[in-house]
């Protein structure tokens, strides 16, 4: 609840500020980048982005390939990659750059990070306030942790699943999509708040607040869907 408020206050600050000035931009700059896996077991990544459109997807050969385009140029996004161990850790953020004003269609910022989809990843993607396509069926996923923020967001785990893992959802404001693959165990238990939910594929547990198909129970993977609303409109969806 205490980042929905925060959520609420940015968008309202956001529509305040474009009524005033316009933020300075620059010419849409591209900056490629490439991060070797190195000699561990598992990777922690942590994805922060505060505005702007973030895809993100696997099929690469290092750990991360990366393409970042963005036209303010304290916005450049930070890359920090340390082995501890047998265990990789991942930063990709958003600086708070100061900027003059508030981001319109005048503003630049994407990015594409393509991962490896052979390492095991404890993934945790914060979204600020744009457009997340989060298509992340193929990666090793042990655990993933998504927070969207103020608009759209797909996240399609469809693929080829290795073993269980857990999920995390935090709602924002908006709408986001859940794509779940078949011929696993699914359960889903969600917590809407005032936002919706609408669930397919799926049947109720009982009088919990849980979801589960047939499969649940007796598969030999099983994934796991805590989900948290905000303000907007869930949907959760079993197959494409």
């Amino acid at each position: 609840m205490k980042k929905l408020t925060v959520l609420l206050l940015l968008a309202g600050l956001f529509l305040l500020a474009g009524c005033i000035n316009r933020v300075a931009v620059g010419p849409i700059q591209t900056e490629v980048q490439s991060v070797e896996l190195g000699d561990v077991d598992s990777v922690r990544v942590d994805v922060q982005m505060g505005v702007g459109e973030l895809n993100v997807s696997g099929g690469q050969a290092n750990l991360l390939d990366a393409e970042f385009n963005y036209n303010i140029e304290s916005w450049r996004p930070e890359v920090i990659y340390e082995q501890r161990g047998n265990i990789g850790e991942l930063q990709i953020t958003q600086p708070d750059g100061e900027i003059n004003g508030i981001p319109d269609d005048d503003i630049h910022y994407n990015w594409d990070l393509i991962f490896l989809n052979d390492v095991p990843l404890e993934l945790d993607i914060d979204l600020g306030v744009g457009e997340g396509n989060l298509t992340l069926g193929d990666l090793y996923l042990q655990n993933l942790v998504v927070d969207t923020g103020v608009g759209e967001t797909t996240i399609d785990l469809t693929g080829d699943v290795r073993e269980s893992y857990n999920v995390r959802i935090n709602g924002g404001v908006g709408k986001t999509t859940v794509y779940l693959p078949d011929g696993v165990g699914l359960r889903v238990e969600a917590s809407t708040g005032i936002g919706s939910l609408v669930v397919n594929g799926l049947a109720r547990d009982g009088d919990s607040d849980g979801y589960t198909n047939e499969a649940y129970g007796s598969a030999d993977v099983t994934l796991t869907l805590d989900i948290s609303g905000g303000i907007g409109e869930i949907t959760v969806q079993v197959g494409r």
